[in-house]
């Protein structure tokens, strides 16, 4: 006998932990029937949350300074955010949103898989299957990476971890806990390696906006790296980059060419056709206009000329090339698309064009509306240095310079000599003189509050970095990934898994012909709390545990 598998389909929202009684809203006959593949698969369309991380982990991160008080391209749930303070204001983009999103992603998720379960899990079916697995691994995987501390092999069990999803929500007023950290990342591997051997392209008329086969291994590297399982990443980029990752990355060269205008270059890098690019995700969000593109909106928190002079693009870099840390911009006889910079008044950025600000007018008097986005969530170049970075880890120098080259080559003009300086191949030879050999002309100093560089000292967790070669090694990888996922988000799982110490820097008085006027205006340290930011105010209002706070948790294993 054929079961039919009914879900009320306001009740998707109710996972959000915050608005169960919303439910009570909803007529019984608001439901969708769920009994066949064609169904299931329109139903996991919203399975991929139409938020992100993104937003809030680059405020988070060293990527932004602030301009100071006075700048009005700002407001204050961004400054909450950039200070690591709770974040209690409401906005498209909130914290609140966001949390809600993945959840409503997770809950999407969770009543496929019932569904499925319920037809039987025919072979037809578990290609769905396999998508609905990922996409949950993913929406909770996200979730730690704001809310939860630093994976460690021996601590974790300890950190607060958040509610992991397994099925559907049936009850109005449900109690949730947060387990600890350890048996969410457990349920999240569980998940991965259930879902690999089941995905399948044929089912997707555009697999790029779908967890594809390529985007599923690229997910099961990022998350093994954050896991520590460097053999698993090794394993699961190869099946991504095939035999010649140089002719898998982005053509780097081919978007320097093009025309300096804003939609065409955003438009460009999120077209699928692209071979980097292996999952799109559409957002409802203003987050591009803030990193990406010439807007104003949000240039108060923003990678400005300070950061992008003393610690990424302009600055000392391990593969050379001109440095212009006072006056003049020569990244364009650096990289092969150089950073766009806007140097005005209230309105000092440095961004690289990828997805960008789409506006929906819904008020055509005050000009209301929404933002959208298109969130190339995982790319080619990403998983080529997270595979560099566990050959670092396995202590296999010479495939991890093979492969930070590879990069070189695709994203730096190598070979290019401007005002004698030459930009040039990342060998180990010159990884290890770079960060090595103090005496040598090209040697990048230790960053300090004071002169700030590239180099942050490194206070891994959960894992070594031996001083010397390996330590040269991560700070190069850890160099190239901040330029190439720049405005991605994932630096701040690099500052959180590195335990990179982040001066939040006021740039009210900077001047920019001399690079100088700027000081620090909060630190957050490698073994501070707030390293996992604080959960919504409703779902701590509704009895979900907060985060512990330093004040509060002197004792706490992170701290020790």
């Amino acid at each position: 006998m054929k079961r039919i598998f009914y879900i009320p389909v306001a009740a998707l929202a109710c996972v959000a932990l915050w608005s169960c009684d919303k439910f009570l809203d909803t007529t019984p006959d608001n439901r969708a029937t769920l009994d066949s593949p064609e169904k299931i698969q329109k139903l996991l369309v919203a399975a991929y949350a139409n938020r992100s991380y993104v937003r809030m982990a680059e405020l988070a991160s060293d990527n932004c300074d602030d301009m100071g008080p006075t700048n009005p391209n700002g407001n204050l749930l961004m400054l909450h955010n950039s200070y690591w303070q709770d974040m209690t204001e409401a906005d498209n983009d909130s914290n609140q949103n966001t949390w809600a999103q993945y959840y409503s992603a997770i809950g999407v998720a969770n009543t496929a898989l019932e569904a499925i379960e319920a037809m039987g899990t025919t072979d037809e079916l578990k290609p769905f299957k396999g998508e609905a697995l990922m996409c949950r691994a993913y929406a909770h995987f996200c979730l730690t990476m704001l809310y939860c501390l630093p994976y460690h092999p021996e601590k974790s069990d300890q950190y607060p971890g958040i509610p992991y999803m397994e099925s559907p929500e049936k009850e109005l007023n449900p109690h949730y806990v947060r387990g600890d950290l350890k048996s969410v990342y457990e349920k999240i591997d569980r998940d991965i390696e259930e879902a690999l051997p089941l995905m399948d392209n044929s089912i997707y008329s555009v697999p790029k906006y779908h967890f594809n086969v390529s985007a599923a291994y690229a997910f099961a590297a990022r998350f093994n790296l954050y896991y520590m399982k460097w053999d698993k990443v090794v394993r699961y980029a190869d099946v991504v980059l095939r035999s010649n990752p140089a002719t898998m990355l982005r053509d780097w060269t081919a978007a320097g060419a093009l025309a300096w205008d804003n939609n065409l270059r955003t438009n460009d890098y999120i077209d699928p056709k692209h071979k980097f690019s292996l999952m799109l995700v559409p957002l409802v969000s203003a987050t591009g206009g803030m990193f990406n593109s010439g807007w104003s909106s949000g240039a108060r928190f923003a990678h400005n000329t300070r950061v992008n002079k003393t610690e990424t693009f302009r600055a000392k870099r391990p593969m050379g090339g001109p440095v212009d840390f006072s006056t003049g911009n020569t990244s364009s006889q650096v990289y092969r698309c150089a950073p766009y910079e806007v140097l005005a008044n209230n309105h000092n950025k440095a961004y690289m064009f990828k997805w960008t600000l789409q506006w929906e007018t819904v008020n055509q008097v005050t000009g209301a509306g929404y933002g959208h986005a298109t969130h190339v969530a995982f790319t080619t170049n990403e998983v080529l240095l997270n595979r560099a970075e566990a050959y670092i880890h396995l202590k296999e120098y010479d495939k991890a310079a093979a492969d930070l080259e590879v990069w070189n080559q695709s994203f730096c003009k190598v070979g290019n000599t401007y005002q004698y300086q030459t930009v040039v191949s990342l060998t180990r030879a010159r990884i290890n003189d770079v960060y090595g050999n103090p005496a040598s002309g090209f040697y990048i100093a230790q960053y300090t509050s004071a002169a700030p560089t590239s180099r942050k000292p490194l206070h891994p967790h959960g894992f070594e970095v031996e001083a010397g070669e390996q330590e040269s090694f991560i700070q190069c990888l850890l160099y190239c990934r901040r330029l190439d996922t720049h405005a991605e988000g994932l630096r701040w799982g690099d500052v959180k898994r590195y335990g990179i110490v982040v001066d939040r820097f006021d740039d009210t008085d900077y001047i920019d012909s001399s690079t100088s006027g700027f000081r620090v205006a909060a630190t957050l340290d490698e073994r501070d709390l707030r390293r996992a930011l604080q959960l919504p105010q409703d779902v701590v209002a509704a009895g979900l545990q907060a985060n512990p706070r330093n004040e509060d948790a002197p004792g706490h294993p992170f701290r020790q």
